[in-house]
């Protein structure tokens, strides 16, 4: 019994031995475990798809060009502002009612003693104040006071007599304080019209704001300060819309600097066929900066003579206007593209200035215009 014990253990570790060589050859499905490899791969199965990342522990950074630091704003203390036919159409006039609103916006008490008009630097190049119908059309208005509240007018005179009318007009005031108003009009004309019936062509007589963008204006203070500034357009037309004639004028510290400004590939004064044009400006990087661009026309029909004293390029009312805003790059350079029009025959004159920003919304210094016309 003993000896037959030993043999059937014997012979059924030889089975086990046996079926378990035929269980490693088996297929998988066939209910035993695949054969393995006696190694295993040099690469793993699992990352033989996987990309190789590179980890550098100090990657090179990306220079991005610092902006300038926005400047503080100037502190100020004497200031004044005009006002010219704020929230009026293009086709405004200084004639009517209150067209000019003179502001004293002193912080510190100064009274405005005198403020000079001078229109030599407008956009239209001549435009004169015409207190005696000589100049333009034939009907006159010196200078009419408004409304005056708490400040007085004690006196006016004209400057720079040309072609019968005056380049500067001078406002003397008394007991001129913050918070008092003075509102007035005047007639101004553009010379072109000289001898023609009122409103001249095309109501080119009718000079606004918009024309007289450009023109200076230096206020005196009783405290010795002399100040100028000069006339911009209104940021906002109110009811006049985006085509309005309103310009402000505002006399304080801390304006900026103008601009340089010219037509990429044209020698202006010059005639374009092309109504794509770009605006070159050069200023201080990152200076908020806007172009303007007023089309214009030299409207002569039934003037005597076809016209008075007229120069190439010249213009005697505006007929639209677009802004262009941007800001001056890295380099202190911005190029803005702008589209010229053509809105009548006579029309297609083109006055292209600009105006620096202070960041704050204060206007600067104004450059003459560059004289582009749309054949």
């Amino acid at each position: 019994m003993k000896a037959t014990r030993i043999l059937t253990t014997v012979l059924i570790g030889m089975v086990a031995l046996v079926g378990g060589a035929l269980l490693v050859g088996l297929p998988a499905g066939s209910g035993a475990a695949p054969a393995l490899p006696q190694a295993p791969l040099a690469t793993p199965r699992h990352r033989i798809h996987l990309p190789h990342i590179r980890f550098d522990p100090s990657p090179t950074p990306v220079v991005s060009p610092t902006p300038p630091p926005t400047p503080t704003r100037t502190p100020y203390s004497a200031a004044a502002a005009l006002y010219i036919t704020r929230n009026t159409q293009i086709n405004a006039s200084t004639f009517n009612k209150s067209s000019f609103i003179v502001s004293n916006d002193s912080l510190d008490g100064q009274q405005l003693t005198e403020l000079r008009i001078d229109l030599s630097t407008a956009l239209l190049p001549d435009v004169v104040f015409d207190p005696y119908g000589q100049a333009g059309d034939a009907v006159a208005k010196d200078v009419v006071v408004d409304v005056r509240e708490g400040t007085g007018l004690i006196s006016h005179s004209f400057e720079g007599a040309r072609d019968g009318g005056f380049d500067v007009l001078v406002l003397r005031f008394g007991g001129f304080d913050r918070g008092d108003r003075f509102e007035f009009s005047i007639d101004i004309d553009p010379t072109s019209i000289k001898g023609a019936s009122a409103p001249g062509p095309a109501e080119s007589g009718s000079v606004g704001g918009l024309e007289l963008v450009g023109a200076t204006v230096t206020a005196k203070f009783n405290n010795g300060a002399t100040i100028s500034g000069q006339a911009w357009r209104l940021p906002d037309g109110g009811s006049a819309g985006s085509a309005h004639s309103g310009a402000i004028a505002v006399v304080r510290a801390g304006q900026p600097p103008s601009p340089g400004v010219a037509v990429l590939g044209v020698s202006a004064p010059a005639v374009v066929t092309s109504a794509n044009q770009t605006v070159h400006i050069t200023g201080p990087a990152g200076r908020p900066v806007t172009v303007l661009v007023v089309e214009s026309g030299l409207f002569t029909a039934g003037v005597p003579g076809g016209g008075f004293d007229l120069d190439p390029f010249e213009a005697n009312s505006a007929v639209a206007v677009r802004e262009y805003p941007a800001i001056v790059g890295p380099g202190g350079v911005v190029d803005v593209p702008i589209t010229l029009t053509k809105t009548t025959p006579e029309s297609g004159i083109h006055a292209i200035t600009a105006v620096f920003d202070d960041h704050y919304g204060l206007k600067g210094a104004i450059p003459a215009p560059v004289l582009v016309e749309l054949e």
